[in-house]
């Protein structure tokens, strides 16, 4: 009898474990704590619904994609997942940031990756020490490392791209596989995927798709064209003035770095078929549909020079060398009229030269000349002489 009530009694508490329901209901304005003694550890407000944890919180390192997280609902919110034979010293913060798609097929080791913002590195694998702060920033980033975005969507696209820096709204957003490039500003190399690029400024680079190895300083500021590369920009096309304490560029110029070395043959005759203009600027991109009507013409005028003419003179003078235009974007050339600098100089050597010899000339022309009036003194002085000796003799 007493082995009966034993098993059922048994059953009934075991029973009662695996289903038991535990609800406490507080009255209003009540609170429900847990502690030891004096010391308080949790307390829960009915009031406000307030969750108070009173000494610390510990989650354990995530070894799974449901341990040691916490959701925002469904979604992750905080955590440091660690897929398979991963070093881990992730850091994952706001809703899907790191929500990788996992299967224990795949094999891992994204670790020491940050990310802060919705879907921020979201989808990354095996990259490591990546640092994403801002909704969808890095949001599709795969193998790519120690990228550093920061705003919103920058960087979102990058699957495989490393070592690029983005900060603000949608910066390098279009960038998959790009390296080492660097941009700051709102839409900053918006749809770059090159390498070794710099903007600096709002909407900078935003019309820059394969260029490379760019450098993009100012507001809207760009490049050439969009797959233009090795190229310095400073501002746009609205800057009138280059303001800088010094009035010359420094460049290589080493002779250990240079072959074929001679005089220039170009000067005095290819300068005076230069056609040095004046113009009022109408620029296309100021209208609407890219046509200029004359309605935007800027009053004052401008001294310059005209690529299309730069450009016959040095083809029907066999001087392309030169490189007096730029022509990487078809709808838009470029003189670069500094590069006559050389010749200029070598025209003035020559003028020099010329002058030199007509000086030598003229002093000859002079010392003949004295000569000659010093013959011709002698005549008369012998003329005259002649003269009183006849006189003498009557």
């Amino acid at each position: 009898m007493k082995t009966k009530i034993f098993l059922i009694c048994n059953l009934l508490i075991c029973n009662l474990v695996i289903a038991q329901n535990i609800t406490n209901t507080l009255g209003t304005s009540g609170v429900f704590k847990i502690k030891d003694g004096s010391t308080d550890y949790l307390s829960l407000n009915q009031s406000t619904g307030q969750v108070n944890i009173l000494k610390t919180l510990r989650l354990e390192n995530t070894s799974s994609s449901t341990t040691g997280i916490i959701f925002k609902g469904v979604d992750k919110f905080l955590h440091n997942y660690k897929p398979f034979n991963c070093d881990g010293y992730n850091t994952f913060l706001g809703i899907n940031a790191g929500n990788f798609t996992m299967s224990s097929s795949f094999f891992f080791e994204a670790s020491f990756n940050t990310g802060i913002g919705f879907n921020s590195l979201s989808g990354i694998t095996t990259g490591y020490e990546n640092t994403a702060v801002g909704y969808w920033s890095l949001l599709n980033n795969n193998t790519g490392y120690e990228n550093t975005a920061l705003g919103t969507q920058s960087l979102r696209e990058n699957t495989a791209g490393y070592q690029n820096t983005a900060v603000g709204y949608q910066s390098l957003y279009n960038n998959t596989a790009g390296h080492e490039n660097t941009a700051v500003g709102h839409e900053a190399l918006f749809f770059a995927t090159g390498n070794f690029n710099t903007a600096l400024g709002y909407l900078t680079g935003n019309t820059v798709f394969t260029g490379s190895n760019l450098t993009l300083i100012g507001y809207n500021a760009q490049a050439t064209s969009g797959s233009a590369a090795n190229q310095i920009t400073l501002g746009n096309n609205q800057v009138t003035s280059l303001r800088c304490n010094v009035t010359t560029i420094t460049s290589l110029s080493d002779a250990r770095d240079k072959k074929n070395i001679t005089d220039l043959s170009l000067g005095i005759n290819f300068l005076m078929k230069l056609k040095p203009r004046l113009y009022n600027w109408d620029k296309r991109e100021w209208y609407d549909d890219n046509v200029s009507d004359g309605s935007k013409m800027q009053e004052a005028p401008t001294a310059g020079f005209i690529a299309q003419e730069l450009d016959e003179l040095q083809r029907t003078e066999n001087a392309e060398y030169l490189n007096l235009v730029l022509k990487d974007n078809p709808e838009k050339w470029e003189a670069t009229p500094g590069n006559l600098f050389p010749i200029v100089v070598k025209a003035i050597q020559d003028l020099k030269s010329e002058n030199d010899e007509l000086k030598e000339k003229l002093a000859g022309f002079e010392q003949t000349q004295q000569l000659l009036v010093s013959e011709i003194e002698k005549l008369k002085s012998k003329s005259n002489e002649t003269k009183e000796v006849k006189l003498g003799e009557k």
